[in-house]
């Protein structure tokens, strides 16, 4: 991922400085770190790119390598391999449910209590900007 050039000042080093020299900074102190930030850094974009077969091959070449605790994160998504491969193999996302289901706990925390369910179902709709059908009597011809 490319980092801003940008100058900032950053209190805890108390200079002018980019998030590339943080890092670089940061790295001169451990090459471990430097070696898990990569390793972090692969993996975010293969999972972004959508690349299954190299986000866990790139898991399973350095298992034995990595700290414990990406070891224990590693295990589970071993664990969890065939979600993951679903996840990433087809486009299909829970995210406009959960948005649903946000705006509904948002109402109903700022609404304070509606005394009648049916205002504060037609508050929902009027949030989420769905017209509800009316139904039509059909008379029958009897």
């Amino acid at each position: 991922r490319k980092l801003s050039e940008k100058r900032f000042y950053r209190p805890t080093f108390r200079m002018h400085l980019t998030n590339k020299e943080i890092l670089d900074k940061i790295f001169s102190y451990s090459e471990d770190l430097k070696h898990h930030y990569n390793l972090y850094q692969l993996l975010l974009f293969h999972f972004q790119n959508k690349e299954a077969d190299k986000f866990f091959g790139l898991i399973k070449d350095n298992l034995k390598l990595v700290h414990p605790l990406f070891q224990t994160v590693f295990k589970t998504f071993f664990k969890d391999k065939e979600k993951i491969v679903n996840a990433l193999q087809l486009p299909y996302s829970n995210a406009k449910l959960e948005a649903t289901n946000n705006l509904i706990k948002l109402i109903k925390r700022n609404a304070f209590g509606f005394r009648n369910f049916e205002n504060f179902k037609k508050r929902i709709f009027i949030a989420l900007n769905i017209k509800k059908e009316r139904t039509k009597f059909v008379l029958s011809r009897s």
